[in-house]
């Protein structure tokens, strides 16, 4: 069951000064985790590391924290913690403010998970545990590590089987019947989870961004010579093409409309024994499934599956939704296999944005020197690291096989009013 922590301001000068890394500040998350008295146990030997190296936060800090227990009957304990925090130096920038990245994940972890795991009785668990969130002078969260839990990160420069894709997306199902529920139950989803991460209002922010990216993609295929029945087509997306995504995902009524992680690929999701969670909920929004579906698919799944099993995948997904919302005892949410087929058909052009963005950066040899700055530039260091972004031998090997599919599907082809 994912824990409940309450965000709070620290309004005591001397607490705010000393920040977080002291055994005070986590006193009441051992608390918490293990359900004893703060009295019951001493802290000692506290220690911070960096949690994920060079790929450390593309939005967030990540730090792991462990700290040594000693309880009244004189037994020790090491107990291990994620600690997010909120940093101008990461790779995302000024998008951590405009996406608001921590209100969306402090109000994913500590009320809409806690009540899509309650809806299936707590028999399901989406995420961490989550232990604490403190907004003000400083901006951190702090959670299960789900390493020392025994879960583990794929290595993200291979894709996934078959098998493994299909335990994430049954897990994505029930994330998302749970989702749709909870928004009849309650209505709707507050502002922060209006918009992912295509929005039309920070669309003009993008251009040199996105626009820089474009350029350089087309640039790479006419070197690789790739061929004119795609590049014709590719060649008619908007010059900028995030202001497509933007009008792509606005609110439909014709959708099927859920809780969107956002950000669905291969180092978010963690695998443990006999089941798997989620993490970063940063982006996530309300809207069409297909977002989840197809970046999961598109970014994640191994290429043949996708080539040879797209339409098995969707069918497996509709399956695991249906058995979702049966469980949940409301069938009558639960979409027909046509009408989420015709959602992907409309949403298909998404495909053409993750080849901008987010399949050359999952596939990029060295994800932890990724920057933003050089992504945007217009000067030739930008055009360089550019160059080798889309040369890179396994976005070429992946975005090469995808084209054909993508093509026969009309996938490519910007749709009328984008």
């Amino acid at each position: 069951m994912t824990s409940t922590g309450e965000i709070i301001a620290l309004n005591n000068a001397g607490e705010a000064a000393e920040g977080w890394r002291n055994l005070d500040f986590f006193r009441d998350v051992v608390s918490q985790d293990l359900g004893l008295p703060e009295d019951e146990f001493c802290l000692s030997n506290l220690e911070v590391n960096d949690a994920t190296g060079k790929q450390s936060g593309f939005m967030s800090l990540l730090h792991r924290v462990k700290v040594d227990v000693e309880f009244k009957n004189g037994k020790c304990e090491r107990k291990s913690y994620v600690v997010k925090e909120k940093s101008s130096d990461v790779f995302g920038g000024d998008w951590v403010e405009k996406f608001n990245v921590f209100d969306k994940e402090f109000e994913a972890y500590q009320k809409l998970i806690p009540e899509y795991e309650k809806l299936f009785r707590h028999e399901v668990q989406f995420g961490p545990r989550f232990f604490k969130a403190v907004a003000t002078p400083f901006t951190v969260m702090v959670m299960e590590d789900l390493i020392a839990s025994g879960y583990e990160m794929k290595d993200c420069s291979n894709r996934l089987n078959l098998s493994d894709s299909r335990v994430v997306l049954s897990k994505l199902a029930k994330f998302h019947a749970a989702s749709a529920v909870y928004y009849k139950h309650n209505g709707p989803y507050s502002k922060l989870f209006k918009t992912g991460m295509y929005d039309e209002a920070t669309a003009g922010d993008s251009e040199a961004y996105i626009g820089n990216l474009f350029k350089s993609l087309v640039a790479s295929m006419k070197d690789r010579n790739v061929s004119s029945q795609f590049l014709d087509l590719i060649n008619q997306w908007n010059a900028n093409p995030y202001v497509s995504g933007a009008k792509l995902f606005r609110l439909n009524d014709k959708d099927f409309n859920v809780l969107n992680h956002g950000d669905l690929w291969m180092n978010n999701v963690m695998f443990g024994d006999s089941d798997l969670l989620v993490i970063d909920f940063q982006i996530a929004f309300f809207g069409s499934f297909t977002f989840d579906f197809l970046e999961f698919v598109l970014c994640t799944v191994e290429v043949d599956e996708v080539l040879n099993g797209f339409d098995e995948l969707v069918e497996y997904y509709h399956q695991e939704l249906k058995d979702a919302f049966d469980t949940l005892n409301h069938s009558d949410l639960s979409p027909s296999l046509e009408s989420l087929q015709a959602d992907i058909e409309r949403h298909g052009f998404l495909a053409a944005l993750l080849i901008i963005e987010a399949i050359p950066m999952i596939t990029y040899s060295k994800v932890g020197e990724l920057s933003m700055d050089l992504m945007s530039s217009s000067e030739p260091e930008g055009e360089e690291f550019r160059r080798k972004l889309y040369h890179n031998e396994k976005f070429v090997e992946v975005v090469d096989r995808l084209l054909p599919f993508l093509y026969e599907r009309g996938y490519l082809k910007c749709p009328n009013g984008l």
